[in-house]
């Protein structure tokens, strides 16, 4: 283990195919690093913890990995391998998935704080794109963890790019995080995922919640964890649930840019009832393109708030 108590150092090989250029970060699931494939270039490799792993259904994020290694959809952070490595008798599952030039949307909303309704339509319509691809598979693909910490903004091309990340690895993650984590994640679940439950409409509902947030700055209901302690992180399903019953205001309540088609798209995909939300991915994209249809603007305007 290196000084820094990190799993990997730069300048480390694994399995003789990808070395170690530097340590991106640490997330619920694991250690994130920025690799060179032998062959292939520059890759982000994910190495799951062993806490993680011990509490997830692994073969099944394996799985949905090897599914969405076969993908190669502009609105999908590729995945291109899963495998084990060995470390000081230590054996350790990792990912590794195309490395993104930009920034999340959570690092340009905590500048920002909102965006303007036609980067929020234009960031919102990619997210769907990607997430009606892996929800056409078969069986369909959850996303399960979908929030702007989950969506790569891609700056390589003159315009802007939005990708989804990280699928399937939300499973378990909250049997792991503390309450700040848990309430973080937790803001974007819809209610059926408290109770176990994860539905091609639960990633919408969460899809619209940072639709929500993008066009307004703000959630849609409004929460105090401050009076929470540490150990009360069983209480924020309570909290949440409790503030949800409130019905939100609609986004021009927030941002006169808003019409009334676009607060009427917005609250349906968040709708706490199953029977009120879009049911599918392709109704919600198809409602957001008759919206972004209405008003013709100009990218460089846009390139403007990604730099």
């Amino acid at each position: 283990m290196s000084e820094s108590n990190n799993i990997l150092n730069k300048g480390d090989r694994i399995n003789d195919t990808y070395d170690v250029q530097c340590f991106i970060g640490k997330g619920a699931f694991g250690e994130v690093y920025r690799v060179k494939h032998k062959f292939m270039g520059i890759q982000v490799l994910k190495v799951l913890q062993t806490e993680y792993v011990e509490n997830t259904d692994i073969e099944t994020v394996t799985s949905e990995a090897r599914i969405l290694s076969g993908l190669t959809h502009s609105n999908i952070v590729r995945v291109f391998d899963t495998n084990t490595f060995e470390r000081q008798s230590k054996s350790y599952h990792f990912i590794t998935m195309g490395f993104v030039s930009g920034e999340s949307l959570a690092q340009l909303l905590k500048r920002e704080i909102s965006l303007s309704v036609p980067v929020s339509l234009s960031v919102e319509i990619a997210i769907l794109h990607g997430l009606y691809e892996v929800h056409n598979q078969d069986p369909p693909i959850i996303h399960r963890d979908i929030s702007p910490d989950n969506i790569l903004l891609s700056y390589e091309n003159k315009e802007p790019r939005a990708l989804l990340s990280d699928f399937g690895l939300a499973q378990s993650i909250d049997q792991l995080s503390g309450i700040s984590a848990a309430a973080g994640k937790y803001l974007y679940f819809s209610p059926e995922c408290f109770w176990g439950a994860y539905l091609p409409a639960s990633d919408i509902f969460s899809v619209g919640v940072v639709l929500y947030r993008m066009l307004t700055g703000s959630f849609p209901w409004n929460y105090d964890f401050d009076t929470l302690d540490d150990d009360d992180r069983d209480n924020v399903t309570t909290m949440i649930l409790k503030a949800q019953k409130i019905k939100p205001k609609p986004p021009s309540f927030y941002n006169a840019e808003c019409s009334e088609d676009l607060d009427r798209i917005a609250l349906k995909a968040i709708s706490q009832e199953l029977e009120d939300r879009y049911c599918n991915v392709k109704d919600f994209l198809d409602d957001l393109i008759a919206e972004q249809s209405k008003d013709v603007f100009d990218i460089e305007k846009i390139d403007i708030l990604y730099y």
